[in-house]
């Protein structure tokens, strides 16, 4: 098993329509509004972010977020990742027809940054750790952002 490769694979449920769903999730430059782990992010292009995130643990993740799919008909997007880990995430948001919203969140990355690397056959289960509190405060996050919003 290669310790430095991870999957994760998450579901929330969102109180809201999808489409305002969808449009929050995929401005990922407005993330530091409401999701405090994304401490910084500088717009590249129209494809591409470049972020800097930090969790519970004392160790900041920078990477590239590019846009590889980004379907709002569908509900699907999707990123390559690229920096202090590499691969990709997928998100998949679909009306759940109870006037709520399901949010399919799957990942998967190689951890390229040498503290990763170094700590993860003691670590990765810290590591993991972190990742859920990180995606918990994104959730919550996105419920406070959109019971905000005006309705329309």
């Amino acid at each position: 098993m290669d310790l430095n490769f991870y999957r994760f694979e998450l579901a929330w449920t969102v109180g809201h329509p999808r489409e305002a769903v969808f449009d929050a999730l995929v401005r990922i430059d407005e993330y530091p509004n409401w999701w405090p782990d994304y401490r910084r992010v500088e717009r590249i292009d129209e494809e591409a972010v470049s972020i800097a995130l930090r969790s519970s643990l004392p160790y900041t993740l920078r990477v590239t977020n590019r846009f590889v799919v980004r379907d709002a008909a569908g509900g699907h997007f999707r990123l390559a990742l690229d920096g202090d880990i590499a691969g990709w995430i997928d998100f998949a948001v679909t009306d759940r027809g109870d006037g709520s919203t399901g949010v399919h969140i799957t990942q998967e990355c190689t951890a390229r940054k040498k503290l990763l690397r170094v700590f993860a056959p003691v670590a990765r289960r810290a590591f993991a750790h972190n990742h859920a509190l990180t995606m918990r405060r994104g959730h919550q996050g996105l419920d406070r952002l959109l019971a905000a919003a005006p309705r329309h």
